[in-house]
């Protein structure tokens, strides 16, 4: 079984991020209950007391400066909900919640970005990492999305692989793993799909909990780096995308799955809304090939 490619499910994760499976070890749905909070939005703080000392009497310790009684033995009064501490600084605005306000209009972006695409050429490299079995794999060649249901990832290594997405199939034929087999499955049965935007980038910030993890190049363009962990039932449980700073687009997204397994795609040489032919998305099965449907 090559572990290179994607599983057809991953295959539209992966155009969408691009936009606008390959197999591999199977993952696990995951879904969060979120908690919930008080009516006020406010999350109260665990309360402590403990006698003070010389006097007996409970002395709230939530707060560590209301912990010390005063020199005549008499606990601190406690502070009024909201207001500062007497001696004690206010507490400076969390960067975390920055971090998150940045990523969603970073995020807002890059779905306007994606609205904008109706087609995508691009040269890929995609890696695969499984602890689980101690391996690496690589492979390369060309990616071509044409919206709403064409789609065509063609190998150069490993030579002659290729999925397609002909408007009605999905194909997929590995002559490096099997040369007498082609693995077919319906678009609209199956309920894949071939539009990136769609599966990903639509609502993004409703679907995923977004923060800003930093600024790198990728093929000598400076892109944002996103973390984004799904909000309910999702085949990953970390994503990450490096965002284009000019043009939004994303050109490198990993993903981290269940089992710890960690698959990457970077594009190169980004073309969009180039005329793509009907012809590029065909797909002829080798004479003798046992054709599966799934």
């Amino acid at each position: 079984m090559m572990m290179n490619h994607l599983r057809i499910p991953l295959l539209a994760l992966t155009a969408a991020l691009a936009a606008c499976g390959g197999r591999g070890e199977p993952s696990t749905a995951r879904t969060e209950s979120p908690k919930q909070a008080p009516a006020d939005g406010q999350v109260p703080a665990a309360r402590i007391q403990r006698p003070a000392p010389g006097t007996g009497q409970p002395v709230d310790v939530t707060n560590p400066a209301l912990a010390a009684p005063r020199r005549d033995g008499t606990p601190q009064p406690a502070a009024a909900p909201g207001q500062p501490v007497p001696g004690q600084a206010p507490a400076p605005a969390p960067a975390a919640a920055r971090s998150s306000d940045r990523a969603a209009e970073i995020l807002t972006r890059v779905e306007q970005a994606a609205n904008g695409i109706r087609s995508l050429e691009a040269d890929f490299t995609q890696t695969l990492n499984v602890p689980l079995l101690g391996s690496n794999q690589r492979s390369v060649g060309k990616l071509y999305q044409r919206k709403p249901d064409r789609f065509l990832m063609r190998f150069s290594d490993p030579d002659g692989d290729v999925i397609v997405a002909d408007g009605r199939y999905f194909w997929l034929y590995y002559p490096s793993s099997d040369r007498t087999q082609v693995i077919r499955t319906s678009i609209a049965e199956g309920g894949q799909s071939v539009d990136l935007q769609q599966q990903f980038l639509s609502n993004p910030n409703q679907r995923f909990v977004a923060t800003l993890a930093g600024d790198e190049s990728v093929a000598g363009r400076s892109s944002y780096v996103l973390t984004l962990v799904p909000r309910g039932a999702s085949a990953y449980k970390i994503l990450k995308i490096w965002v284009d700073k000019e043009d939004y687009l994303v050109r490198r997204f990993e993903m981290t799955e269940e089992n710890e397994s960690v698959r990457r795609v970077e594009l190169r040489n980004v073309r969009t809304n180039h005329a793509l032919a009907n012809s590029l998305f065909t797909f002829t099965p080798p004479a003798g090939a046992q054709i599966i449907q799934q």
